[in-house]
């Protein structure tokens, strides 16, 4: 009875999912299939339009080479009255998307005797008329598509009108300005114009068709309605008193965006309509714009017979599928529910809970035997678990104490000497891991000299660091006023070069400065060579060494050079780690960055200028993982009897 009364439970729920699911599946096909309408009928008109525009640039353009090509003509030869009556005759005669052509000449350009000259060639039906346009009736000085290109200095599409003066036709005109050399000036000759019918044009947009009752409409620079499937808007109403009219502010933002020249889709109620959509896009060679609509419900017209029939298919989907799911419920419900009581036993913790035996004939015994190995499994990875993240842990307390020891092996409290004024002295080191190679130290030998040193062992981690450690305690124990840097690095050489079965070296530059003097005396083993800087002078590297790191051979004769300071100069000190940082394309820092950060921050104190390089080497990493130990050490020598420290 218990099983049963489960059993009835789990099938109603099971159904209630399966109507659920259904009924999401449905919502989400349908929700899908509107999404993917209004895509492809935004891509539609966008086509439509796209194509549209083609086929008014296939025309426009040709005709604007036409008065481009004129223009040459006429400012590089003269042609007689007659020669230019019938050059523009044969113009209009060869060009049918031309209705007229005309070259405007400036007053007595022409000729002295004539104040203006307009000879105008034009359709006549079948005929190629040509007359002048010039006449007091008819002042073409005063007109846009003269004005506006000899104003602005270039061609000129204008807005469509009807020239009573011309052709009496519903047309729009192309101008360009054409010049003459006249006492060696550049000097406006006068304008070339052709008229081209809208006919055409008209044509073309209106065969843009988009659903049942789509259409397409042109409007001007000006809002003006070029084209449109109400003929009483044409050259009658812009798209903004179109707007006023029917009270909707939404049009008129059509309307700037369009005039603007922007590519825009929009939707917007029309009262004889109702929701549609607009497209608009420019004409690219004026500045007209295409307005393809389509009514919002139209998209849909054949959605409905599809959603019909695939609700029915579902419907019965989910019947035969909720009949399955009974079956297959009241099959399984017994062995299962043991399960689950198993696994949630193994979820809390008990992975030594009993499973209940099943017949091994039965199709459950093969989840009967998952179940066991994942008990069997659980165990073991805990035991495992367990014994890793001890010692994970150890060996991370054991770093954590490591680094501890290498930190307090260099100095690290500045400044390190306040009863010696005759320096002033700042270091600084970035592990890259818990534990590093790099190294400095300083020390007083005696009262009138400093010994100081820095380091960067061959590889990172653990090895490295014991490295160091040894390196600094050679370096400290072999240090005394009777010996030179050289003998020191050659004493410390010998030392690490012994049982080194790692063949692990060391970079190291030893300096002694005398403080009374300034005399620098410093031996290179293969370190990057300091930076010397004068405030007189731009920042300048010590040469560079010819000297093996230390570790490598241990016999090698290293040698002493001499630098003498003068006061407030200042030595800058740094591991490879600064020239070599990386960014996240893998640029290098550099030597020409340091110089650049140390030569812009060279009157500031020894601490003030490791972190502004320290902060150079930030800003340009970006955030990169640091790939190796960064460390700087800067000296500042103000001499005997200063009484001031940096």
């Amino acid at each position: 009875m218990n099983r049963n009364r489960l059993s009835f439970k789990i099938i109603v729920r099971v159904l209630l999912f399966c109507f659920i699911l259904g009924g999401s599946i449905f919502t989400i096909y349908y929700l899908f299939a509107r999404k993917t309408i209004e895509r492809e009928s935004r891509e539609n008109a966008i086509h439509l339009a796209e194509s549209a525009v083609y086929k008014i640039e296939e025309i426009i353009n040709p005709a604007e080479m036409i008065p481009n090509n004129l223009a040459w003509i006429m400012e590089t030869n003269t042609l007689s009255r007659d020669s230019i009556y019938a050059f523009l005759k044969q113009l209009v005669r060869n060009n049918e998307s031309v209705f007229a052509g005309a070259i405007a000449f400036e007053p007595h350009m022409f000729s002295e005797e004539e104040y203006a000259f307009a000879p105008y060639a034009y359709r006549s039906g079948e005929e190629i008329r040509s007359r002048d346009l010039w006449s007091p009736a008819y002042n073409y000085f005063i007109m846009d598509w003269y004005q506006i290109p000899a104003l602005l200095k270039k061609p000129y599409w204008s807005e469509p009108y009807y020239d009573e003066g011309g052709g009496g036709v519903l047309m729009t005109t192309y101008s360009a300005p054409f010049y003459r050399n006249i006492n060696n000036s550049r000097v406006l000759a006068g304008i070339i114009t052709i008229d081209i019918s809208l006919e055409w044009l008209t044509e073309i947009v209106n065969s843009v068709k988009i659903f049942d009752t789509g259409y397409a409409f042109l409007i001007s620079g000006n809002g003006v309605y070029v084209t449109h499937p109400n003929a009483s808007h044409i050259m009658n109403q812009t798209i903004f008193t179109y707007a006023k009219e029917i009270d909707e502010p939404k049009i008129r933002e059509i309307g700037r965006d369009m005039i603007s020249g922007r590519s825009k889709f929009s939707n917007v109620d029309l009262k004889e309509i109702g929701k549609v959509w607009i497209y608009h896009t420019k004409i690219p060679s004026s500045k007209w714009s295409l307005g393809v609509v389509y009514p919002h419900r139209e998209m849909y017209a054949g959605l409905r017979n599809l959603n019909i029939m695939i609700f029915m298919l579902s419907t019965v989907a989910l019947v035969l599928l909720t009949i399955a799911t009974i079956r297959i419920i009241n099959r399984q419900i017994g062995p299962l529910s043991k399960f689950a009581r198993a696994a949630r036993s193994i979820a809390g913790g008990d992975f030594d809970t009993e499973l209940s035996a099943v017949d091994e004939n039965h199709e459950m015994k093969e989840l009967h035997d998952s179940f066991r190995f994942m008990q069997e499994e659980l165990t073991k990875y805990i035991a495992d678990l367990k014994e890793t993240t001890s010692a994970k842990e150890k060996i991370e307390s054991e770093l954590r104490i490591a680094r501890g020891i290498q930190t307090d092996m260099i100095p690290h409290i500045f400044p390190p000497f306040p009863n010696l004024p005759e320096i002033g002295l700042y270091a600084s080191l970035e592990s890259a891991m818990e534990v590093g190679g790099d190294l400095y130290d300083f020390f007083p030998i005696d009262d009138d000299h400093l010994c100081f040193a820095i380091g960067d062992v061959s590889g990172k981690g653990v090895p490295a660091s014991l490295f160091m450690a040894v390196t600094i305690t050679l370096i400290r124990s072999m240090s005394d006023k009777n010996r030179s840097c050289a003998q020191i690095v050659e004493s410390v050489n010998k030392t690490l070069t012994i049982n080194n079965e790692s063949n692990m070296f060391v970079t190291l530059f030893v300096g002694i400065l005398n403080l009374r003097t300034g005399e620098l005396q410093y031996c290179n083993a293969g370190h990057n060579p300091p930076v010397l800087l004068n405030r007189n002078q731009e920042p300048r590297m010590f040469s560079n060494t010819k000297a093996i790191p230390v570790g490598i051979f241990e016999v090698f004769d290293y040698r002493d050079e001499t630098v003498v300071l003068d006061k407030s100069d200042q030595i800058f000190l740094y591991t490879d780690g600064v020239t070599e940082a990386e960014d996240a394309d893998k640029n290098l820092f550099g030597e020409a960055a340091l110089i650049k950060s140390l030569s812009e921050n060279r009157d500031k104190s020894s601490k003030e200028l490791t972190d502004r390089v320290k902060q150079s080497v930030k800003e340009f990493v970006n955030g990169h993982t640091q790939s190796d130990d960064i460390t700087m050490m800067c000296i500042t020598y103000w001499g005997k009897n200063e009484n001031k420290i940096k």
